[in-house]
Protein backbone atom coordinates (compact mmCIF):
# COMPACT_ATOMS: atom_id res chain seq x y z
CA UNK A 1 0.00 0.00 0.00
CA UNK A 2 1.55 3.18 -0.55
CA UNK A 3 2.44 5.77 2.06
CA UNK A 4 4.31 8.37 -0.05
CA UNK A 5 2.15 11.11 1.73
CA UNK A 6 4.04 10.71 4.87
CA UNK A 7 7.48 10.68 3.11
CA UNK A 8 9.75 12.90 2.66
CA UNK A 9 10.33 14.22 -0.83
CA UNK A 10 13.84 15.44 -2.31
CA UNK A 11 12.33 15.05 -6.37
CA UNK A 12 14.81 13.35 -7.58
CA UNK A 13 12.74 11.97 -9.37
CA UNK A 14 12.76 15.10 -11.63
CA UNK A 15 15.97 14.93 -12.68
CA UNK A 16 17.03 18.90 -11.14
CA UNK A 17 13.70 19.74 -13.02
CA UNK A 18 14.29 18.37 -16.02
CA UNK A 19 11.51 16.17 -16.14
CA UNK A 20 8.10 16.21 -14.23
CA UNK A 21 7.53 14.85 -10.52
CA UNK A 22 5.83 11.60 -10.15
CA UNK A 23 3.11 10.64 -8.05
CA UNK A 24 4.90 8.29 -6.07
CA UNK A 25 8.13 8.91 -4.38
CA UNK A 26 11.06 6.87 -5.50
CA UNK A 27 11.25 5.22 -2.19
CA UNK A 28 7.97 3.43 -2.34
CA UNK A 29 6.52 0.43 -3.20
CA UNK A 30 4.31 1.81 -6.28
CA UNK A 31 7.03 3.48 -7.79
CA UNK A 32 7.90 1.86 -11.05
CA UNK A 33 10.31 3.46 -13.56
CA UNK A 34 9.88 2.48 -17.34
CA UNK A 35 13.23 2.97 -19.68
CA UNK A 36 12.55 5.50 -23.03
CA UNK A 37 14.52 6.85 -25.39
CA UNK A 38 15.82 10.77 -25.28
CA UNK A 39 16.43 11.85 -29.22
CA UNK A 40 17.88 15.18 -29.41
CA UNK A 41 18.87 17.31 -32.64
CA UNK A 42 20.77 20.22 -32.47
CA UNK A 43 19.52 20.80 -28.91
CA UNK A 44 15.94 19.85 -29.23
CA UNK A 45 14.88 16.68 -28.00
CA UNK A 46 12.15 14.18 -27.62
CA UNK A 47 11.76 11.43 -25.38
CA UNK A 48 9.71 8.09 -27.06
CA UNK A 49 9.03 4.26 -25.69
CA UNK A 50 11.98 2.07 -26.58
CA UNK A 51 9.25 0.12 -29.00
CA UNK A 52 9.27 2.88 -31.27
CA UNK A 53 12.63 5.03 -31.25
CA UNK A 54 14.04 3.08 -34.41
CA UNK A 55 11.23 3.97 -36.38
CA UNK A 56 11.90 7.49 -34.82
CA UNK A 57 15.34 7.69 -36.13
CA UNK A 58 14.89 6.17 -39.22
CA UNK A 59 13.13 9.49 -40.31
CA UNK A 60 16.03 11.59 -39.06
CA UNK A 61 18.36 13.11 -42.08
CA UNK A 62 20.97 14.90 -39.76
CA UNK A 63 22.93 14.09 -37.18
CA UNK A 64 21.46 12.88 -33.76
CA UNK A 65 22.42 11.32 -29.82
CA UNK A 66 20.00 8.95 -28.14
CA UNK A 67 20.21 8.37 -23.99
CA UNK A 68 17.78 6.01 -22.14
CA UNK A 69 16.08 7.68 -19.55
CA UNK A 70 13.77 6.52 -16.78
CA UNK A 71 10.60 7.92 -15.66
CA UNK A 72 7.40 6.48 -14.70
CA UNK A 73 4.47 5.96 -17.40
CA UNK A 74 2.96 9.33 -15.26
CA UNK A 75 5.96 11.04 -15.59
CA UNK A 76 5.94 10.27 -19.72
CA UNK A 77 2.25 11.31 -20.23
CA UNK A 78 3.05 14.91 -18.45
CA UNK A 79 6.12 15.65 -20.12
CA UNK A 80 5.05 18.74 -22.82
CA UNK A 81 3.96 17.54 -26.39
CA UNK A 82 7.25 17.34 -28.93
CA UNK A 83 6.78 20.05 -31.27
CA UNK A 84 9.70 18.32 -33.90
CA UNK A 85 13.25 19.12 -34.20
Amino acid sequence: MCNCQQMARDWSETQGGKYPPSTHSPMCEDFKTIEFMRIEVDGSACIVPLEDADEVCNNIDVEFKTSLVSLTAEQFENLPESTGF
